[in-house]
Order: structure tokens, then C-alpha cells, then sequence
């Protein structure tokens, strides 16, 4: 079992050792792929986690597979991943916002009506929901990035994630018909008309107000990082943009009686557009929250590694590469298991980084040297049997 692990390769195994090659890997809980073309690999792609039949394979490893290559090369398997990753991305991004949007709406009219009798037009909320599905479509076409590691439904961060941002959005719904509705402050501090004595106008305020953070959630819920480091795809900006040039079209100029909606002037449209801007920023921490407090290595990744909130690419490559040659030489005898756990200090992360790139410039040096050798070796028999210079090009390496 041991060199089961620390094999790189076998050659000349009988079907039922690649069976049991495959079966032991998985007893030590590693995820095990097997490629395949022939009869005798059917058994071993059957028991693997993931088998893939390559190009022109037998119909029996066909069968026996996950998953069928179309094209010669294992290169395809690379592209299978990363397109299927990207689709799980994308059905996890719309189940957070479908979450999150859910709850926003529910619970943010909800404490509106049952705080100040205030009831929102249904025309209006049917008018959100349109919008929101048309902007929502186009996510089957947005740009996303495919997770480095295999993904998994994490049940808990999805709920998590959607309850603490549709909480915090009817939060901030109800907070701004308070100041709106109760209160002089937008009149005061930005010189605008008062809304408290007209039901129509603060019904096409609120309307605009809960437009604007319902759609701009999705670029939260779509991005890793920060919302807007990540750049969507085109068709859900301009979705996005439409849909909101038709929402505040409608809060400016709409004059409707059965809507019970009246045009609150692009004065108030520009107050509530910089009130969801400010607000919207919010959202982004406490994505990162959730995703590192149910990770549980919040304070590690923050303290210790100090990459919970970096975007830099390669962000402590010394570091891994140090811990990685560490555990190469104790896997292969170069190093005692006791020395193994010790962790070196600041310098020696260095020292062990440059042992680490030393040792491939030697394994470099040893490949060049044997493919010289061989290359004289062939050129010596070519021309002891005599035969044409010119076809020792098709022998050499």
C-alpha cells in the first residue's frame, strides 16, 4: 500500500492490479480517475470515482466509464472540468440570489405593512419580478470563474449567505421608507420634496429603492471576491442597465392610478440611486463573513496566511512551494517523521524554497544528460551498421 502511494507509474499490470491499484487509493480516501481503452480496463474505470474512456475505446469501456472522450489526448478532460465547474458556479450563484431576493421581498414588505399600515401596489411587485427574471436569464451567459478545487452543494453557506443578505436588504428597505415616510432628513439634507403627504409618490420611491438593490445583488452573489473586481458578462450588464433605465423611467414619469404609483422627479431618483450605492457596499463583507466563519479558518486565513481578503495571484507561493518540498523529502525517506512537523521560521520558508528549485534544476540536468547519451548511443549504431546518416534523424532524440 505504501508504494501504491508513492509510485509514480506502473508498467506491465494485469487487469485485476489496476482493480486493486484503484481499490487501495480509494481505501485511503483519495478521489481516483482511471483512463481506459481497451477490455482489459473495463473493471478498473467501473470501480474508479471518475472513469474516462478515451478516444476510439471499446464499446465495454465505454460502458463501464463516466465519461466518453470524443477527441484524442487527455487535454479534453481539462476543458470537461472547467466547463462543468463553470455551470455548477452559475446554478450556485442564482441559488444564492433566489434565496437572498426571496427573503428581501417577503420580509421587507412584510414589516413595512405590519409597522405603518403601508400596503405596495401587486402591480408593482409583478412589475419587479418581470424585471428581475428578465436580468436573471442572462446568467446562463455570464463570464464566471471556475472553482481551482472540486465544488460541492455547501447547503449551510448558500442558506446562510441568502438569509443574512435578504435580511440586511429589507433592512435597509425599511430604513429608508422610515426616513422617507416619517421623517424630513432626505428633504433636509439633499433639498428635495417631502414624500410624507403623498401614499403614490412614496409607493414609486420605494418601488425604485427595492428595483435597484434587487438586481445590483446579483453581482454580489455571482463574484468570489469583490463584486466589482470581477468582471460579468456582457449580456447581464446591459440586462442589468436596461432594466434599470425602465425602473427608473417608471419612478420618474409614471402617473399611474390602478398602480397607485405618481413620477417622483429625477431629483428623488438620484437620492435613492446614491442611497442603494452606499448600501450596496456592505453586502460584499458580509459575503466574506459568512463564507470564512462557516469555513471555520476565518482567523487562520486572516492572521496566519493573510490571504482572506487579498486578489493578488500567487499570494505566498514561497510558502507553499517550502511546505511542499518539506513533505516531498519525508515522503521519500529524506527527511526523519520527527523533524517533519517542525515548521521553519521566516527565513527558512527561503532556504527550503530555494532547495526545492536547486532539486529541479538537478532533475533538469539528469533528464538533458540521459537524452544526450542516448542521442550518442543511437548515433553510434547507426553508423556501425552503416546505414545513412540522414536516417539517424528519425532515431535521435
Amino acid at each position: 500500500e505504501d508504494l501504491i502511494e508513492k509510485a509514480d507509474g506502473f508498467a506491465g499490470v494485469f487487469p485485476e492490479h489496476k482493480y486493486e491499484i484503484v481499490k487501495k487509493l480509494q481505501e485511503r480516501k483519495h478521489i481516483c480517475g482511471m483512463t481506459g481503452d481497451g477490455v482489459n480496463d473495463a473493471p478498473a474505470l467501473k470501480k474508479a470515482d471518475i472513469g474516462i474512456a478515451v478516444a476510439d475505446a471499446t464499446d465495454a469501456a465505454r460502458g463501464a466509464s463516466d465519461i466518453v472522450l470524443t477527441e484524442p489526448g487527455l487535454s479534453v478532460i481539462i476543458s470537461a472540468v472547467l466547463t462543468s465547474r463553470a455551470i455548477f458556479q452559475r446554478m450556485k450563484n442564482y441559488t444564492i440570489y433566489a434565496v437572498s431576493i426571496t427573503i428581501r421581498i417577503v420580509f421587507g414588505f412584510m414589516l413595512i405593512a405590519l409597522i405603518w399600515k403601508f400596503d405596495f401596489s401587486p402591480f408593482m411587485v409583478l412589475i419587479i419580478a418581470i424585471l428581475n427574471d428578465g436580468t436573471i436569464m442572462t446568467i446562463s451567459k455570464d463570464r464566471v470563474k471556475p472553482s481551482p478545487t472540486p465544488d460541492s452543494w455547501k447547503l449551510k453557506e448558500i442558506f446562510a449567505t441568502g438569509v443574512v443578505l435578504g435580511g440586511y436588504m429589507a433592512i435597509m428597505t425599511v430604513v429608508f421608507f422610515w426616513a422617507a415616510y416619517k421623517t424630513d432628513f432626505f428633504p433636509r439634507t439633499f433639498h428635495v420634496r417631502d414624500l410624507r403627504g403623498s401614499e403614490h409618490e412614496m409607493m414609486s420611491a420605494l418601488y425604485l429603492q427595492v428595483s435597484i438593490v434587487s438586481q445590483a445583488l446579483i453581482f454580489v452573489t455571482r463574484s468570489r471576491s469583490w463584486s466589482f473586481t470581477e468582471r460579468p458578462g456582457y449580456f447581464l450588464l446591459i440586462a442589468f442597465w436596461v432594466a434599470q433605465l425602465i425602473a427608473t423611467a417608471i419612478a420618474v414619469y409614471g402617473n399611474w392610478e390602478f398602480a397607485r404609483i405618481k413620477g417622483i422627479g429625477w431629483g428623488w431618483a438620484g437620492v435613492i440611486w446614491l442611497y442603494s450605492i452606499v448600501f450596496y457596499f456592505p453586502l460584499d463583507i458580509m459575503k466574506f463573513a459568512i463564507r470564512y466563519i462557516l469555513a471555520g479558518t476565518a482567523w487562520k486565513n486572516i492572521i496566519d496566511n493573510r490571504t482572506a481578503f487579498t486578489t493578488k495571484q500567487n499570494y505566498g507561493i514561497e510558502e507553499r512551494e517550502a511546505q511542499w518540498a518539506h513533505a516531498q523529502r519525508t515522503l521519500h525517506g529524506l527527511q526523519n517523521t520527527e523533524t517533519a512537523n517542525v515548521v521553519p521560521e521566516r527565513g527558512g520558508y527561503r532556504e527550503l524554497s530555494e532547495i526545492a528549485n536547486q532539486a529541479k534544476r538537478r532533475a533538469e540536468i539528469a533528464r538533458l544528460r540521459e537524452l544526450h547519451t542516448l542521442k550518442g548511443h543511437v548515433e553510434s549504431v547507426v553508423k556501425l551498421k552503416g546505414l545513412d546518416i540522414e536516417t539517424a534523424g528519425h532515431y535521435t532524440v
